[in-house]
């Protein structure tokens, strides 16, 4: 049984391919088109899938999409009905709108259907290709991204995002190879949409903003007169859902803005640019985490309450809120937590197969998500060749890269780390990576300025051994995919400058024995090194590109901006006229 799952016509358009229950391989498009949050069809995603296990489209059983269009059109008629006279100037902007932009899709719906033709044209082939098509529903997609690659028999399951067809958060209870829908909240009341309203007042572009806002929020007061404000819009439900003030907002009919005027007179007159920030304008932004903690505390709580499981599954946007989960983890309500890497839309390519080859086919549940690892890998010969076309000192190492590497790291030095296949999902765990030493106070103002040429304020996670996760941080709780943040032991208050944010939190990643032998050894040399078993890891890209994908990536960029070393494979890479440093390794 093959099954390839695909999302587009919004942002971060992604494939999976899913081969007799197994996840086999799944990538973004923008890693491989090099179009941050590329919404299009995923050609060049599509096809590593294919390519990966040596496929053609021919072969494939089943077809599986993120959206179904039948409930977005079933709904129409409700939001006509209640907001008519924004409807001339929504239209007039859906025009103008990128396929990243799009409101609700609405632009797209009709083209949906039109997908399997699509892909016939753009992988064309002598053979008719026999495949079912499937339009599945997005939250429950979200949801089977989370449940299905666990190895839980029971989960509570929470699917939080800015919008999928109508819903926008969804609670669930996952039971054996079933999901069952427990309770929803509905358009227009949407955490994430809120979320990207705010830090698009403060000045952030739409969907980069709220990654941006998260980091802000540090900076804020988080009990501030904004936050008692901010709270007053907001009512629980007893259902475990949410609402709020819709007055004081306005992305549900329009993209020119987040919020009113209502909002504006409020909170203050909403900004052009994200920087230069009031105390005010950080407090809201602090307001803003503050309320995404309040709400989602209040869904998971309920969860536990009606479900009963030790086991939690979280997917969708907001899922890759790490500060929320942080505190998830320490109430200490579930056994056991899984968030899906790829939380946002990439990993609905994912869910949709899983979905159908569980819930609707009822196939056997085997496959475990151990590894966010499901994207391209390359080889030493790949890494030779790449390396030809560039005029860059190297050296072939073996097993040397970690000791050099460790000991470079403690002196200072800026690595690229490129090792193995390519991880799924926005964060870089330690495969894609640009990596320094958390002991050097001008680390973060150097990786911010000089080598990934963006905001100041941003802070920069950690990665770790994760044994050694409780010595430094208050939470032992294993953090494989970087998607909890926790707060910094007393004893190492200022002994860790690169990595502990303004409000001494820490973005962390725990290494285990199994998933990455490559990140693990150099994390235990260096420990050798300083007596510290913890770096700096930051994505592997600049301001504005995808993180990187393939050798050539890696080695452009590296040659581009301001780092010492690129490890690549069994390479040492340096720039030009430090040809000396490589003669140990030869």
């Amino acid at each position: 049984m093959k099954i390839l799952g695909f999302n587009c016509y919004g942002h971060d358009s992604a494939a999976c391919l899913v081969i007799d229950d197994e996840v086999v391989f799944a990538a973004e498009e923008e890693r491989m088109n090099r179009k941050k949050h590329y919404g299009g069809v995923p050609e060049h995603a599509i096809r590593a899938c294919l390519d990966h296990a040596g496929l053609k489209l021919s072969d494939i059983d089943h077809v599986t999409f993120f959206w179904k269009p039948s409930i977005s059109y079933s709904k129409v008629p409700v939001f006509l009905f209640k907001y008519w006279y924004r409807i001339p100037s929504l239209m007039m902007e859906q025009r103008n709108f990128s396929v990243e932009e799009n409101l609700g899709m609405l632009n797209y719906l009709g083209d949906m259907k039109k997908l399997p033709q699509t892909l016939k044209s753009l992988f064309p082939e002598g053979k008719e290709p026999k495949f079912k098509f499937h339009l599945m529903e997005h939250h429950f997609c979200h949801a089977a991204s989370a449940y299905y690659p666990t190895p839980y028999e029971d989960a509570a399951i929470l699917t939080i995002d800015g919008a999928g067809e109508w819903t926008t958060s969804m609670l669930a209870h996952g039971q054996g190879n079933k999901i069952k829908k427990i309770s929803t909240v509905d358009t227009p009341y949407s955490l994430g949409a809120f979320y990207q309203a705010v830090s698009r007042h403060l000045g952030f572009k739409l969907i980069s903003g709220p990654g941006k806002l998260m980091g802000l929020a540090s900076y804020g007061d988080h009990d501030s007169e904004e936050y008692q404000k901010m709270k007053k819009l907001f009512t629980f439900t007893k259902d475990g859902g949410f609402k709020f003030d819709m007055s004081y907002f306005s992305y549900h009919y329009t993209r020119k803005s987040g919020v009113s005027k209502k909002f504006a007179d409020l909170f203050g007159p909403s900004k052009t640019e994200g920087k230069d920030w009031t105390d005010k304008e950080l407090n809201v932004a602090a307001a803003a985490q503050h309320i995404v903690e309040d709400v989602i505390l209040h869904m998971v709580r309920h969860l536990k309450k009606v479900t009963g499981s030790e086991n939690l599954c979280i997917a969708g946007g907001v899922g890759l809120n790490s500060v929320t989960n942080g505190l998830i983890a320490k109430e200490g309500l579930f056994k056991n937590i899984f968030i899906q890497p790829a939380a946002g839309d990439s990993g609905t390519s994912m869910g949709s197969a899983l979905l159908l080859n569980h819930m609707i086919l009822d196939r056997p549940r085997k496959y475990v998500m151990d590894t966010a690892f499901l994207g391209p890998g390359y080889t030493d010969e790949d890494y030779a060749k790449t390396l030809k076309e560039f005029d860059l000192p190297y050296v072939k190492t073996e097993k040397k890269y970690a000791e050099f590497a460790a000991r470079k790291l403690a002196e200072g030095k800026i690595l690229g780390w490129f090792q193995g296949k390519m991880e799924f999902g926005p964060r870089a765990l330690g495969n894609r990576s640009i990596i320094g030493s958390p002991l050097v106070p001008e680390m973060k103002e150097v990786l911010n300025s000089r080598v990934k040429f963006r905001e100041g304020f941003r802070p920069f996670a950690a990665i770790l051994l994760e044994e050694d996760c409780g010595e430094y941080f208050d939470s032992d709780f294993p953090n494989p995919y970087m998607l909890f943040v926790y707060n910094i032991n007393e004893k190492y208050l200022g002994k860790l400058p690169a990595i502990t944010h303004v409000d001494n939190s820490v973005r962390i990643q725990t290494v285990n024995k199994t998933e990455n032998p490559q990140m693990r050894e150099l994390l235990e040399t260096f420990k050798k090194e300083t007596g510290y078993s913890i770096l700096v890891n930051t994505s592997f890209n600049i301001k504005g590109e995808p993180i990187v994908c393939n050798p050539y990536d890696a080695i452009h960029s590296f040659e581009r901006a301001d780092m010492d070393y690129l490890i690549i494979g069994n390479y040492v890479v340096a720039k030009p006229g430090d040809e000396a440093s490589l003669e140990e390794l030869k």
